[in-house]
């Protein structure tokens, strides 16, 4: 889902007191070497406080965190690196 501000909610999880969000932004990518990195966010949210912390994402990543959601949501273990 891409919301106004251009990015793209990659995940959430929410309960009714708290939440976790990660987006993309719709931006270029960063080009190092001859890796590509994408803008996203990290948003937490509670019913005591919040935040947002900026990332930067590889395809690696991305595609890690897709088998990751995939075990999750087969109720299989994760565990995400160290």
């Amino acid at each position: 889902m891409v919301d106004s501000a251009q990015r793209l909610k990659l995940f959430r999880f929410t309960d009714t007191a708290q939440s976790v969000i990660v987006r993309r932004r719709c931006d270029a990518p960063l080009a190092m070497d001859e890796e590509r990195y994408y803008s996203a966010e990290i948003v937490a949210q509670s019913d005591l406080l919040g935040g947002r912390v900026g990332l930067q994402a590889s395809r690696q990543d991305l595609d890690e965190w897709e088998h990751c959601l995939d075990a999750l949501q087969a109720e299989a273990g994760v565990e995400w690196r160290t």
